[in-house]
């Protein structure tokens, strides 16, 4: 009997321990996704087309990398997925919270990355058009709120925002920034557009999700670009600003003669701003893989990813740090001309 009992413990104890590899646990992890060529086709579609502008031909391959996520906004992986993340080599398991806030639901979450993706390639038209000298407008709207907080009760998605406290503001950035400049608990005024109307809304702010001492007021914005050129790109059902960087390199090359790539393989990660400005992204371990996987040996980031990257640059890759657009093409220009030469680079040396 005793036996019979001892079996049966043995036997519930390794369900259990079975069972609890299905427990949620609050994490995500992420994993390389897939690349596509920026220069080249994507089905029968170019993958960018200019329109209204002369073009010319480009060469060569200019990646934008991805990374796969399991688990996002309110949303779990199973302590089974957490465990093999932890272990593999390639993949990455960060607590959920350190990218979606609690209050942030998945729909949210969905739009807003649609949206910076969709904005990301706004901003690569205007960085680019910047850098040429062509004239453009850059508007700024409101993409959602966060349920909570304070924009939530005097914002709408598609309110078109002028002005920060009087100072008139044309990007995104400057616009975050001139919220951020308050204290908490201050009112910040915004000029706002809707309907055809234009009227100011006084809105109290709160601590910022990173800086207790840095106002917010829980919206969501993206950027709007007015100028005859116009940039279509091939829908890849993918989301997030990240991509910034590589569109701009990719509309440069192809609003100017000659080809910047040259025949190289080169792949790419990046915000971009209008102003040329390079920004941080996640995923940089993930990226750099799946580029090395599709066959890049250059890898153009964020200088401010640089520490982060060098701990995990895989064999054969060169990952070549830039701090703006211009940077960007110049770094190019010369790994064209001299790819034995000196250039930029993410490591130990």
């Amino acid at each position: 009997m005793s036996i019979f009992n001892s079996y049966w413990r043995k036997l519930l104890l390794v369900w259990l321990v079975i069972a609890s590899f299905a427990l949620p646990v609050p994490y995500l992890s992420q994993q390389p996704g897939p690349t596509f060529n920026t220069l080249g086709k994507l089905g029968k579609s170019d993958f960018i087309e200019i329109r209204n502008a002369e073009t010319f031909p480009t060469s060569g391959e200019l990646d934008m990398t991805t990374v796969r996520e399991i688990g996002g906004a309110q949303q779990t992986i199973t302590l089974g997925e957490a465990i093999f993340g932890w272990i593999h080599p390639h993949y990455t398991v960060l607590p959920r919270r350190a990218n979606y806030p609690d209050d942030v639901t998945a729909e949210q979450s969905r739009t807003q990355s649609t949206r910076a993706f969709a904005s990301s390639q706004e901003l690569a038209l205007g960085a680019v058009l910047r850098l040429l000298g062509i004239p453009f407008t850059e508007s700024i709207y409101v993409v959602d709120t966060i349920a909570d907080r304070p924009a939530a009760d005097f914002l709408k998605p598609n309110d078109r925002i002028y002005s920060v406290n009087g100072l008139a503001v044309f990007t995104v950035e400057k616009t975050i920034a001139a919220v951020r400049e308050t204290n908490p608990g201050d009112i910040v005024t915004l000029t706002v557009g809707r309907d055809g109307k234009t009227f100011d809304i006084e809105i109290p702010t709160v601590p910022a999700p990173d800086s207790a001492k840095a106002g917010s007021i829980g919206a969501f914005l993206t950027s709007e670009i007015e100028s005859e050129i116009k940039a279509e790109f091939a829908d890849q059902r993918v989301g997030g600003p990240s991509a910034g960087l590589v569109f701009a390199i990719a509309i440069y090359d192809k609003l100017t003669p000659g080809q910047l790539t040259g025949d190289a393989h080169i792949a790419v990660t990046g915000t971009i701003s209008t102003t040329g400005e390079v920004g941080a992204i996640g995923g940089i371990r993930q990226k750099m893989i799946g580029a090395r996987a599709s066959g890049a040996t250059y890898f153009l980031l964020p200088i401010d990813n640089c520490d982060e990257a060098i701990k995990r640059i895989p064999k054969g890759l060169t990952a070549i740090p830039v701090g703006t657009l211009a940077e960007a093409v110049a770094v190019l220009e010369r790994l064209k001309s001299d790819p034995s030469g000196s250039l930029p680079s993410c490591s130990a040396g």
